[in-house]
């Protein structure tokens, strides 16, 4: 039974095991999507609101492939929607077809969400900040603000009774794990192999 959205939040979600089980599974929900069948099934609306947890912080994602059985004015604003809270790439301004770099792009979005704890989009940004979260991020890569990277939760939860632990080194690999999957290029985006791979390894 999944008892709430990714994006209710609360304080177990900056346990970092928690942040390893959801990114993981969502990982592993999109490669199911992505390479499980003949053709791949694209999301093409992939954010935390569409991420249901269960009590144990497994994730389940919904409405995959929904803006499909839309028609394509109904298809064009959920894109539309979805670039209104962040979650929409670069290239997709246009309007062109969601793919499977999009959907990484999506998800890239959310992997910064959970280290974070930040929206994708501040809607009340002071002026030397960035609305865009990923704009935010290396923004504060460039200024030097590391803290700026990650919920400071994530470390004050890092006792003896999270399974995993974690260090900076994690959290900055996680972070341009995260920044790699958002970046402006779709060509040079990870595919979704090579992002489990990645989690899986920073992780362990």
């Amino acid at each position: 039974m999944y008892v709430y959205y990714l994006s209710d939040g609360n304080g177990e979600s900056y346990k970092w095991s928690n942040i390893c089980t959801i990114s993981i599974g969502i990982a592993k929900g999109l490669e199911h999507l992505h390479t499980s069948h003949e053709k791949p099934i694209i999301h093409g609306n992939l954010k935390s609101k569409n991420i249901l947890l269960d009590s144990s912080y497994h994730p389940h994602i919904s409405d995959s492939g929904l803006h499909l059985l839309l028609n394509p004015t109904a298809g064009q604003e959920m894109l539309e929607s979805s670039s209104a809270q962040g979650y929409k790439p670069p290239e997709l301004i246009k309007m062109k077809d969601a793919s499977e770099e999009t959907d990484i792009y999506s998800l890239g979005v959310i992997l910064l969400e959970l280290l974070s704890g930040k929206e994708p989009i501040n809607e009340h940004p002071t002026p030397d900040e960035d609305f865009y979260l990923p704009n935010f991020m290396r923004n504060a890569v460039l200024g030097h603000r590391i803290s700026d990277l990650y919920h400071p939760a994530i470390l004050l939860r890092n006792g003896i009774d999270d399974e995993i632990q974690v260090t900076e080194e994690c959290i900055l690999k996680f972070f341009q794990l995260a920044m790699a999957c958002c970046s402006p290029s779709p060509s040079i985006r990870p595919n979704i192999k090579q992002v489990i791979r990645k989690l899986e390894e920073i992780i362990h």
